[in-house]
């Protein structure tokens, strides 16, 4: 199985452990990028070790990268609370990395910087951006099934010419990255 590599544009983080269980933070859009991380490794109760997934945001105007790398992921769940105390072991590290609840796991990182080492980094690599518009693309299922790297929440950031691009309709992330994930599953 080859791997894959999602990318997200995700807005400033700022859940805290006190947030995390009201009903308001989990609806916001901060809430959709971050229930798309369990979206994104959970398919049909099933985990894809074959994900490497980049959450980029930003905490306290410094910009970060999340990485989650499947293989050797430890501890996410299919909720989104799961995938949120990962995002919170994550920004602790960056407070406090001798702290408890600043120990990473195994499978997750984070480096301080943007998107653009990302970029650079799979430049070689089929690209696809996935963008948000009321009509849906045609042949989008071809697309999909022929790229590797897929970059959410990047519609409105001009990215290089040799990208594709594909709308699967006017979604949200989380509904985005179900219906990859189904795509990319269905070319099996």
């Amino acid at each position: 199985m080859s791997a894959h590599f999602f990318v997200f544009n995700a807005p400033p983080f700022s859940l805290t452990k006190g947030t995390l269980y009201s009903s308001e933070d989990s609806t916001k859009v901060e809430g959709k990028f971050i229930k798309a991380i369990s979206d994104a490794f959970f398919l049909s109760n099933e985990f894809r070790k074959s994900l490497h997934l980049y959450y980029c945001t930003t905490y306290k105007s410094k910009p970060y990268t999340v990485t989650f790398n499947g293989t050797n992921l430890r501890y996410l769940g299919p909720s989104f609370f799961s995938a949120a105390h990962l995002l919170l072991r994550a920004v602790n590290h960056t407070v406090d990395s001798t702290s408890k609840s600043g120990k990473l796991t195994p499978g997750l990182n984070i480096i301080e910087g943007s998107y653009e080492w990302i970029l650079e980094k799979h430049r070689k690599d089929n690209c696809l951006k996935i963008i948000r518009t009321k009509m849906v693309s045609d042949n989008h299922q071809v697309k999909i099934s022929e790229s590797n790297v897929f970059l959410f929440g990047f519609d409105n950031i001009n990215l290089p010419e040799t990208y594709g691009k594909v709308s699967l309709g006017p979604m949200d992330i989380d509904e985005q990255v179900i219906l990859t994930n189904y795509d990319l599953e269905m070319k099996k």
